[in-house]
């Protein structure tokens, strides 16, 4: 009777140990359960893209010169601006506003100076979700158009610290009246080159511009640059000059009546390489915040 009281009293402690290891595990695990350890990154990421709403509508400011207003379009509808638009209300389902602040012939000082004195340049910068800017073109113009065939590099160089001032000031300008658009710069590109493809100066000019473009714009929060000379200094199709008879130099993407500014062509290869950075960085104008 006595070995049989022992072993039932074995067999309850037993069963008593075996309960409160069970209960501490419980509660160990359902505290654990609790905190927001459990929940993955992955988990987290999925959550917040569900949060995620998109705005009913993104207004689209463009500012700068030709290529922003969009000379050489035969619809006369502005350039790349209206190409972007169709494009992300096809693909965001959001209805997108535009207005188009671009100036042909403008240099950087000049797109500066609009934005400092007219009233309706900065209420578009202030209401934009999303900026985009073509400019440098003209201010390398105005430098090398007395002498294309024999540019002068160093004349390039110095000329290419002026305009680097002139940007800051420009982006700087923007910035006041709209601290957290993206701004979207589009390259230069060197309509010469089919005519000319052996004046290498000029290429060199060119990429020296591009360079100082690049180079200002990482001393600014949300920009980014777009090379647009890839697509439209050598497009496929193109015929360059090698100076055989009966060969006719010819770019596919340039408007026939100056050889210079964009055609349609050439404005859906410029719009087709903006929408590509655009859409990158959807998160920072798409979404409500």
């Amino acid at each position: 009777m006595v070995n049989q009281l022992k072993k039932m009293t074995k067999v309850l402690l037993m069963v008593l140990v075996v309960l409160v290891v069970a209960g501490g595990t419980y509660v160990g695990l359902n505290q654990w359960l609790k905190t927001p350890n459990f929940k993955t990154t992955q988990a987290k990421s999925i959550q917040q893209q569900a949060q995620k709403k998109i705005k009913k509508s993104v207004h689209l400011t463009a500012i700068g010169d030709s290529l922003t207003f969009g000379v050489g379009d035969a619809t006369s509808s502005g350039g790349y601006v209206p190409l972007i638009k169709k494009e992300i209300e096809l693909s965001d389902q959001t209805s997108l506003t535009t207005q188009n602040f671009g100036v042909s012939g403008d240099t950087s000082v000049q797109i500066l100076k609009r934005i400092q004195k007219q009233k309706k340049v900065q209420a578009g910068l202030a209401a934009a979700d999303l900026i985009t800017m073509t400019v440098g073109a003209n201010d390398l113009m105005h430098t090398i158009r007395n002498n294309i065939s024999d540019i002068d590099l160093a004349k390039v160089n110095t000329a290419s610290a002026t305009y680097r001032k002139h940007l800051k000031q420009l982006l700087t300008a923007i910035r006041s009246e709209n601290p957290k658009a993206p701004i979207v710069v589009a390259s230069i590109y060197d309509p010469f080159y089919v005519f000319f493809p052996k004046l290498t100066a000029l290429q060199q000019g060119m990429t020296k511009w591009n360079e100082t473009t690049q180079s200002v714009l990482k001393t600014f929060d949300h920009t980014y640059y777009v090379d647009i000379d890839g697509v439209m200094t050598q497009p496929k199709g193109s015929v360059l000059a090698t100076g055989k008879k009966n060969q006719t130099a010819s770019n596919p993407f340039l408007y026939t009546t100056d050889h210079f500014h964009p055609n349609n062509r050439g404005y859906q290869a410029i719009a087709n390489q903006l929408i590509k950075q655009i859409q990158s960085i959807k998160s920072t104008w798409l979404y409500e915040k």
